[in-house]
């Protein structure tokens, strides 16, 4: 006799869980289909046990063939059930490109000598027969037992060696699901009169339905939209992406109209926003990207056109949140999904980079990322990739860049530049990674590497380094407003035993536009004895007034006027030059590429010289051999 008591409890969670599955939004992509198949599996195999148990119990009532028929189909749905347990776990895995067909082929070869077994059973007697005394197992009956381990261990083989594919967490959760359904097996050879198993499976299936499939963790806490993850992983299989096309949409200064609005009505916005899409286009998947971005998915040959229209068109008018109504305006990005052989990562992250940048524009309403637009923005990317592994392994790399005494021609200082190298060791142009840093506030920790590792030359570097007089540090206006870099810079300093005047601070043009928001700091490093310096004067709005108004030490001016007074020598440079003398500064000037410029910048009274003609930013150790040996 069999003890079923075991059963009516997981059919009944089973149930749930399928329609939980039915009734919550979900994606059609291979991990909901995948857990569909052993949702159903179960079921069936918990059904075909159930039956076939009563059946064997029962036999003497009913047609033999009936209780042989049923006996079958457990036997079937038990060897399909483990298989759809292996089935979920390539899923996990990422392992179904054609180069992993031979772990197919593996398992499905399995399947089918272990299904043949079985099928043939009811001729052969192979793993159960029944008779007029009931019923009886076969010679090969522990062929159940020994597909199941050969599977659940070809499982756990596969997470070892496969295992960085996916997210740790999911990892984790397969590797406890293959040693619960172990368990399982190893119960039901102990105990066969328990229908037992079912309880281990239904573990099992709990375990990867929280770890997999919870609804929740694919929609977006806004409204009944998709968020990233679910974007990202719907975009995993290429037959999803095959004629379809994505309308990416920003609200147009996010953070600016959060900070304005409040955190709560932007949110309740939001809300608004998904609801009004969802029942706007059913037909199409709505993802929610964070940070203000949208994503509409759908055919290819869709009206994409009515579309952004009518998106636009609702948009002109406010969404209104309790008392307060939001006035939000949108800008848009186009990809095609058909076709793209990038990773979902790639896609959806370039996707984002691109709202970003569209929504924090004023002048972009519309763009299409082709396939140029999308090699730019993974380019952009690698760079970032690049910029925080730099910045995480203390790996920022110094560079000094001589500054010449116009009469001497002697090296005199020199700019201590900020370096970075991608993963084959090219360094990247500072002109791509600066922005970056700037924007996502990076800034801080790089000019903090640069000074630490500038300290740290003058310190091991002492009798040869000396025959600078000083080395100038660049200080970005996003640095400026740290209420801490005073305090912070002086305890580099003294950490390293190097003077303060040893150490000067160039501050960009840019940075005296908004000098109010940063006079502050800048005056508590003057107050901590920094020499400040103006860095590229001449390149935007010469703030002439805030020049004179603050004790700057030195003046650098930029290239674009240096060069355009080598091309044309004006009376303009020369008077510059001369009252900025009156009034105390010392004069550089940069980006000197000829001796004819040079020559002619020290004519017009410029202290020192910076540029290609002298020199390129060496690496510290070939700046020593070059000029302090």
């Amino acid at each position: 006799m069999w003890n079923t008591s075991f059963v009516l409890p997981s059919l009944l969670v089973l149930v749930i869980l399928l329609a939980y599955y039915f009734f919550r939004p979900r994606l059609a992509n291979r991990m909901n289909k995948a857990f569909l198949i052993l949702i159903v599996t179960d079921v069936a195999t918990i059904l075909t046990d159930v039956l076939a148990t009563l059946a064997d119990e029962q036999y003497e009532a009913l047609p033999l063939p009936l209780v042989s028929l049923l006996n079958l189909l457990y036997f079937v749905s038990f060897i399909a059930r483990i298989l759809a347990f292996f089935y979920l776990t390539l899923v996990v895995l990422k392992l179904d490109i054609p180069r992993f067909s031979w772990i197919k082929h593996t398992a499905s070869l399995v399947f089918i000598l272990c299904e043949g077994i079985v099928l043939s059973s009811p001729f052969t007697g192979a793993v159960y027969s029944v008779d007029s005394a009931g019923y009886h197992r076969g010679p090969l009956y522990g062929i159940l037992p020994a597909c199941s381990f050969f599977y659940l261990a070809f499982g756990i083989i596969l997470l070892i060696c496969f295992g960085k594919r996916t997210r740790k967490s999911f990892l984790i959760s397969a590797f406890a699901f293959h040693f619960i359904l172990i368990a399982g097996n190893i119960v039901r050879i102990l105990y066969p009169q328990y229908l037992v198993m079912n309880v281990f499976c239904l573990l099992a299936i709990l375990i990867i339905f929280l770890a997999f499939e919870n609804p929740d963790l694919y929609i977006t806490d806004r409204g009944p939209a998709f968020n990233t993850r679910a974007f990202t992983e719907w975009l995993d299989d290429p037959l999803h992406r095959k004629n379809k096309k994505a309308l990416g949409f920003a609200i147009r200064n996010y953070n600016d109209e959060r900070s304005m609005y409040g955190g709560i009505q932007m949110d309740q916005g939001l809300g608004l926003i998904i609801s009004w899409l969802v029942k706007r286009f059913p037909h199409f998947l709505l993802f929610y990207l964070r940070g203000g971005n949208f994503a509409l998915v759908g055919a290819e040959n869709a009206d994409w056109e009515t579309i952004r229209r009518d998106i636009s068109e609702r948009f002109q008018q406010p969404w209104r949140a309790e008392s307060v109504e939001l006035n939000l305006n949108v800008t848009y990005v186009e990809i095609g999904l058909s076709g793209q052989d990038t990773t979902s990562d790639r896609i959806v992250n370039t996707l984002i980079y691109a709202l970003d940048e569209a929504g924090e524009s004023a002048d972009i309403e519309q763009s299409v990322m082709s396939q140029e637009t999308l090699q730019k923005f993974d380019a952009q990317i690698e760079i970032k990739r690049w910029l925080d592994q730099a910045i995480d392994n203390d790996q920022v790399e110094v560079f000094l860049q001589p500054i010449i005494d116009s009469h001497t021609r002697q090296v005199f200082f020199a700019e201590a530049l900020a370096r970075i190298r991608d993963d084959g060791g090219k360094l990247i142009p500072p002109g791509l990674f600066i922005p970056i840093a700037e924007k996502n506030g990076q800034i801080n920790l790089l000019g903090e590497q640069v000074l630490r590792k500038t300290c740290a030359f003058l310190r091991e570097r002492g009798a040869q380094a000396s025959a600078l007089r000083w080395i100038n540090v660049n200080l970005s206006p996003i640095q400026c407003m740290n209420s801490g870099l005073a305090p912070l810079f002086s305890s580099i300093l003294q950490k390293y035993n190097v003077p303060v005047d040893k150490i000067h601070l160039e501050i960009t043009e840019e940075a005296m536009l908004n000098y109010d928001k940063q006079a502050r700091q800048i005056e508590a490093l003057q107050r901590s004895g920094f020499q400040i310096a103006v860095d590229d004067y001449g390149s935007g709005f010469s703030n002439l007034h805030q020049v004179k108004k603050h004790a700057f030490s030195n003046i650098k001016l930029d290239m674009s006027i240096v060069w355009d007074y080598v091309r044309d020598r004006d009376s303009l440079l020369p008077a510059l030059v001369q009252a900025f003398k009156q009034m105390g500064f010392s004069i550089t000037a940069e980006g000197v590429e000829t001796k004819e410029a040079a020559d002619a910048l020290t004519e017009i009274g410029c202290d020192y010289l910076q540029g290609y003609y002298f020199s390129k930013p060496l690496p510290l150790n070939e700046f020593i051999e070059t000029y302090l040996s």
